[in-house]
């Protein structure tokens, strides 16, 4: 026979499995996260002396500068003016010859990528780049 009890159960949370799942959840933070400089890979590249590049003589020659100036066959342009810069590429005779690209070492890549892109653009396909050092 049930008997009817008046007393309330008490209303319990175990906390065993959710230590084990807050654990857990440390862990798989932890091993993701990344930590300061290791996130960055140094990389030393190789040097080689037997190497002999040939620079195609050309007339499409243009040279980017550490300070925003780029130079297309002598003619003076500054990057943010990108409306100048992209006329005078496709101004350039693309006639199967090369166009050398020479870059300072100190300039940002960006400028590199954004002159390669309008290259590209109009149909530029052999790109020889130079690093210009100080």
């Amino acid at each position: 026979m049930k008997f009817i009890s008046n007393e309330k159960k008490l209303f319990t949370i175990e906390i065993t499995p959710l230590i084990d799942i807050v654990f857990l959840l440390v862990i798989f933070f932890v091993v993701t996260s990344k930590v300061g400089d290791s996130q960055f890979l140094s990389l030393d590249l190789p040097k080689t002396e037997s190497f002999e590049y040939k620079t195609v003589q050309s007339m499409n020659e243009i040279v980017i500068i550490n300070n925003g100036s780029i130079y297309i066959n002598n003619d003076v342009f500054n990057i943010e003016d990108i409306n100048n810069l992209d006329q005078a590429i496709f101004e350039l005779e693309n006639n199967g010859n090369s166009v050398i690209l020479s870059a300072e070492s100190d300039s940002l890549h960006i400028w590199i990528i954004t002159v390669m892109d309008i290259l590209n653009k109009y149909g530029f396909n052999e790109v020889q780049i130079r690093t210009i050092e100080k």
